[in-house]
């Protein structure tokens, strides 16, 4: 699959990158000499993928002794040591809509890196973490029962922890997978992703280095401190800070609008119809995420206003599928081959994914809960903008590679997906594609 596909494939690792990304680290890096095995990755992560098995396994061992002697002895405390049901996905599953909450801004995002040796490390914390809460199981097998219940109770409250450490690794373990793969296999379009990776990691540097400048800059101090000195600085800075933009927007703002957006004028309404398909039983919850996509992409603009209409069809599983072959609820099914059986002109809204992804012109539902302003982003793509944050690489050698993000946009909803909005840019984006040059419409 090309780097141009995959990358369509966003929040199939969005929702595992912001499931992860907490704990990421920026810039780690691991020395030695390089050695250019397109293999290198593959066995690097069947290594890894064995110590977290290993490790997944003594969490089991550990919550079954831990079990055992809360039922013995506090069997209140169970309370904190119900097991977490497996999430299942398939056909017709839906994800819960979380309520809209306001979420933290940032001045700018922190690039990230993630790699083999990174995720090692994370399961090396892990087993720290279960030899402590073992160690400590064994001491309350050996004391009073007053202090029994208090180190028991502590290592009930601390499991949901373990386990969140357990999965975060897992999420890891499926991000490198899927990404590591994807740069061995085109490592020509991810060349020029790194390029562009270092084209914002620059630019916000140079950003950050002007607001430092100012900062420190006082009238009574000299020289360099001076204001002609001031000027002379920023002027540079902000040269060096717009090429790095122009070369940033030619790589990252072209828009690929489908044929089958249409555009209406009404007045001082400019109106994108877009036509969507869904084999959704759910009317209700087909409504409510058309009206969260409808509130997103809508501005205005003076008096213009600017705004998304999705106008929806039904189609019946029957429809899609002969009796023989039609997929039950909560059955896998091969998400592609399902999309082919869709009608073609459309966008498409249908369930059975993983995780939540746009693929070609379709929104395929997983399982996982999933927040408005991700229905808002995901829509982007469909659409046909791309992400706003870059993924590049580094080769590790025998470790594989170091797959890195930075988010090029802190406020476009295609980029900070939890706190973008939806531009002005963007619509006059999607204007260019369906008006002559000098016929957009003008802000009173």
């Amino acid at each position: 699959m090309s780097y141009l596909k995959l990358r369509r494939i966003s929040t199939s690792l969005t929702t595992l990158g912001v499931l992860s990304l907490c704990l990421l680290q920026p810039g780690h890096r691991v020395t030695g000499t390089l050695r250019l095995d397109p293999r290198a990755h593959i066995e690097r992560g069947d290594r890894v993928e064995k110590r977290y098995q290993a490790y997944s396994e003594r969490l089991t061992k550990h919550y079954a002794a831990l079990v055992d002697a809360v039922k013995k002895n506090a069997p209140d405390l169970l309370v904190y040591l119900q097991p977490r049901g497996p999430i299942l996905h398939g056909y017709q599953i839906l994800p819960r809509i979380m309520p809209d909450v306001p979420v933290e801004t940032h001045a700018h995002a922190t690039p990230v890196a993630y790699s083999w040796p990174w995720t090692d490390r994370l399961i090396d914390n892990g087993w720290r973490e279960i030899i402590h809460s073992e160690a400590e199981l064994r001491r309350a097998a050996a004391i009073d029962s007053i202090e029994r219940r208090a180190i028991l109770e502590r290592l009930a409250q601390d499991y949901e922890q373990h386990s969140r450490r357990l999965r975060n690794i897992h999420a890891h373990v499926q991000y490198n997978r899927l990404w590591q793969a994807a740069i061995a296999k085109d490592r020509a379009g991810y060349d020029r992703e790194t390029e562009l990776y270092t084209a914002v990691v620059e630019r916000q540097e140079l950003l950050d280095r002007l607001n430092r400048v100012h900062a420190r800059f006082e009238p009574s101090r000299a020289s360099f401190d001076s204001p002609l000195g001031l000027a002379e600085v920023s002027g540079s800075l902000r040269k060096r800070e717009a090429l790095l933009t122009r070369r940033i927007e030619g790589a990252m703002g072209d828009v690929q609008l489908p044929a089958f957006v249409e555009l209406e004028t009404l007045n001082n309404d400019w109106i994108f119809r877009v036509p969507v398909f869904t084999d959704i039983e759910d009317s209700d919850y087909v409504a409510a995420v058309k009206e969260i996509i409808e509130a997103a992409w809508r501005l205005k603009d003076g008096k213009i206003r600017y705004r998304v209409e999705i106008h929806v069809t039904y189609v019946s599983t029957d429809e899609l599928y002969s009796e023989k072959g039609k997929p039950g609820i909560g059955q896998k099914i091969e998400v592609l081959r399902h999309l082919e059986r869709f009608p073609s002109g459309s966008a498409i809204l249908t369930t059975g994914a993983r995780t939540t992804h746009v693929q070609a012109d379709a929104i395929v539902l997983g399982p996982h809960p999933v927040a408005p302003w991700v229905l808002a982003h995901e829509f982007g793509h469909i659409l046909g903008f791309r992400d706003r944050y870059v993924r590049g690489y580094k080769d590790l050698g025998e470790h594989g590679f170091q797959a890195m993000e930075v988010v090029a946009d802190e406020e476009d909803i295609m980029g900070a997906t939890a706190h973008g909005v939806v531009q002005r840019s963007h619509f006059l984006k999607l204007l260019e594609r369906r008006v002559r040059p000098g016929s957009h419409p003008k802000a009173a």
